[in-house]
């Protein structure tokens, strides 16, 4: 038996074994993040991963009533809830999104209407990110998982921001996020039966490789200002914290 000695001034301690943790950094010791939160697989663990590096976050979610549910909000916040239990109470932020949907859908070409819906995201993650004063905005994104999010899309999304964007699932697939996802117990929330506003006007023809100049002569015909400063202003705003429910077995991390 291998025994280990940790001489402390309080004391010794002797061991012979050792109990897995989730391993990181101390929350909050790595500076404050913007999570944008779906309810899918990806941006909880993306949070989670966050957290691990020691970033404090903060959670930023689109919601387009009547277009999604109550239950919809429902799952962000239960998803919310069970980062919280890993670092500390998350500010979850709700913008109201269905303007500036209902206008990309009127005025922005079906081809196009998915990179211009990012666009306002980062647009609006952006400004709500300057008010918390928060340093850099977090997605679940994954290269070439779908059509926003190949190396062009996100080329062609990112040059509405000038703040660092964090995506800690960039290189993983899609099996390795659902593992961790039920390790850290949000999968089950995930898969609730219940759209976000990305799915709800999904067209069938995105491209894949948008042109930076082609989609900025599609914005210019919308005028969306208006509609993000709006969505802005009229962000709602709660704490969620974190529940005493057990949520998962930290040793299945390794």
């Amino acid at each position: 038996m291998e025994l280990t000695i940790d001489i402390r001034e309080q004391g010794t301690y002797i061991s012979c074994g050792r109990i897995p943790g989730a391993k990181g950094l101390p929350v909050g010791s790595g500076g404050r993040g913007l999570l944008m939160l779906s309810g899918g697989i990806d941006s909880p663990v993306a949070g989670y991963l966050t957290l691990k590096r020691g970033v404090t976050i903060e959670a930023l979610h689109f919601h387009s009533p009547p277009y999604t549910s109550p239950q919809a909000l429902q799952k962000v916040k239960d998803a919310a809830e069970v980062l919280a239990s890993y670092g500390a109470d998350v500010k979850l932020h709700i913008v109201p999104f269905t303007d500036v949907q209902t206008g990309i859908r009127d005025h922005i070409h079906s081809s196009y209407q998915m990179t211009v819906t990012r666009r306002m995201m980062l647009r609006i993650a952006e400004k709500v990110a300057g008010k918390e004063k928060i340093q850099a905005i977090i997605n679940g994104e994954s290269i070439g998982q779908v059509a926003s999010q190949t190396i062009e899309s996100m080329y062609t999304i990112n040059e509405v921001t000038t703040m660092p964007v964090i995506r800690p699932l960039a290189a993983m697939d899609k099996e390795e996020v659902m593992k961790i996802a039920e390790t850290i117990g949000t999968y089950p929330i995930s898969i609730r039966p219940y759209e976000d506003c990305c799915t709800i006007f999904l067209p069938t023809d995105s491209v894949t490789k948008p042109n930076r100049e082609k989609t900025a002569r599609f914005e210019k015909v919308f005028a969306y200002e208006p509609l993000v400063e709006k969505a802005v202003e009229q962000t709602e705003t709660t704490i969620i914290k974190a529940s005493s429910s057990q949520y998962s077995d930290m040793d299945a991390l390794l």
